[in-house]
């Protein structure tokens, strides 16, 4: 199979030709190892050989055309333009595709995996976007390849996409490449990266039961309302007996629910008010004093609350393990653990430690007393700054409350699943009761006559 390349040598020249391989990899493999060449640009060319000048495009033929030859060209332009105009909505798409931290998990392992077994990192790259799955990582990965390639060093080219890789990942790997423990410092992120997205799921999975059963719930008494009230209270008032409590207070209930306000039913108003509701809080957080109250409120809930302390905590003590680990300065570092930690409350206290830590207060002084900082997470940063060990010491209490997550996770799961049962058989039971006494009464009467 015959392919068509661009590649660079290593005085950075550019040379273009053609190799001939049983696939793309091995041509690249070739051309790297063989000839020396970081490959650019790499594409079948289909048995062809290859044309030094490129054939002018149809664009420009048509413009240059008599109006009466100028058909099949307007044709091929239609064409072209609607070929480019799919693949620029591909394109969005692919743009649009979440990527995971399952993925990014995947591509440190990989990476650190061949850079382990003395691959550069433009090729280790360039066949890692060949061989991810996900397309939008593919094409991140192959652009940060063309930025190291140029001379870009591999963490500021990382630093270029800060919606995909945050402040901590770029911080851990310019100290691997400063300290020459590349490979090292990708595998430790790997580690976390896995366990902070197996936390997330543990959590995410304890929600969705309660989740999808209740909105299930909402969907079913929206129904009742909406369909079969209506028919049995036409069939209660035809009968002519007395309503109990109950039942009137549903069927009055039923009425309102498809009465119409400003010509929409009430059912699809109340609908719209929780849509716009949510679309308003949303917005609402994207704000720094948004954010900030709402993490504050996440905060002293009174279930929740705790749940969400140990998590914010956990992603601190993580976060500073790895980078003390890797050394990073313990100020630099602080600064990016309060920006990678997930909670605004917790962002700003730690960016107020940092200040301090700069005048030269310890870490374990400073967070003393404070209700953010359990009186452990103190102690054990104490004996972490006394003994030199803080990355090992943050470590141990990461450890300790992600397992205190996942015992809460455990319990919560536990307690969550009898107490929906329970509302929803008082649900049921209170419906079957509105429902049925008045059948009953009707059934007593029409026995009477």
């Amino acid at each position: 199979m015959l392919f068509q390349y661009t590649a660079r040598d290593k005085n950075g020249k550019e040379v273009t030709g053609q190799i001939e391989a049983a696939s793309k990899l091995e041509a690249a493999d070739k051309l790297f190892n063989q000839e020396s060449l970081n490959v650019v640009s790499l594409e079948k060319a289909d048995g062809k050989e290859a044309v030094a000048t490129p054939e002018p495009k149809v664009e420009d033929k048509s413009e240059k055309l008599h109006i009466g030859k100028s058909e099949e060209y307007v044709v091929k332009k239609k064409i072209t333009t609607a070929k480019n105009f799919l693949e620029a909505i591909n394109d969005y798409l692919i743009s649009q595709t979440k990527i995971t931290p399952q993925d990014k998990a995947v591509c440190f392992r990989l990476l650190a995996v061949m850079i382990n077994v003395g691959l550069s990192i433009v090729k280790s790259l360039k066949i890692l976007s060949e061989q991810t799955e996900n397309k939008h990582l593919q094409n991140i990965l192959r652009e940060i390849a063309n930025h190291v390639e140029t001379g870009v060093n591999f963490s500021s080219a990382l630093g270029e996409y800060k919606d995909i890789f945050n402040e901590a990942e770029v911080g851990m790997i310019a100290s691997g490449e400063v300290s020459g423990q590349l490979n090292k410092t990708l595998t430790d992120l790997a580690d976390e990266t896995e366990k902070s997205a197996n936390l997330k799921s543990k959590i995410q999975s304890a929600l969705i039961y309660p989740g999808v059963v209740l909105s299930i719930l909402v969907l079913a008494v929206i129904l009742v309302m909406t369909l079969v009230i209506p028919n049995l209270s036409e069939l209660f008032g035809s009968a002519g007996v007395e309503l109990p409590g109950i039942t009137r207070l549903l069927v009055n209930t039923s009425n309102w629910c498809i009465s119409d306000t400003l010509f929409i039913p009430n059912w699809l108003l109340i609908i719209l008010l929780f849509v716009g509701a949510f679309l308003f809080v949303k917005s609402w957080k994207a704000t720094a004093k948004g954010r900030y109250t709402w993490d504050s409120l996440m905060l002293k809930l009174p279930l929740f609350g705790a749940l969400n302390k140990r998590v914010a905590l956990a992603s601190f003590s993580r976060q500073l393990a790895l980078l003390s680990s890797s050394g990073v300065a313990i100020i630099r570092s602080l600064e990016i653990t309060a920006n990678a930690v997930g909670n605004e409350v917790y962002k700003r206290r730690l960016l107020e430690v940092k200040e301090e830590v700069e005048r030269g207060v310890p870490i374990h002084k400073v967070i003393e007393g404070d209700p953010l900082f359990p009186g452990l997470v103190v102690s054990m940063i104490a004996v972490g700054e006394q003994t030199a060990q803080l990355g090992n010491v943050a470590e141990k209490i990461a450890e300790f409350y992600d397992e205190e997550v996942n015992t809460f996770v455990k319990n919560l799961t536990t307690i969550m699943e009898p107490t929906i049962i329970v509302i929803v058989g008082v649900m049921v039971a209170v419906l079957v009761a509105a429902i049925m006494l008045p059948i009953m009464d009707i059934a007593d009467i029409a026995s009477a006559a």
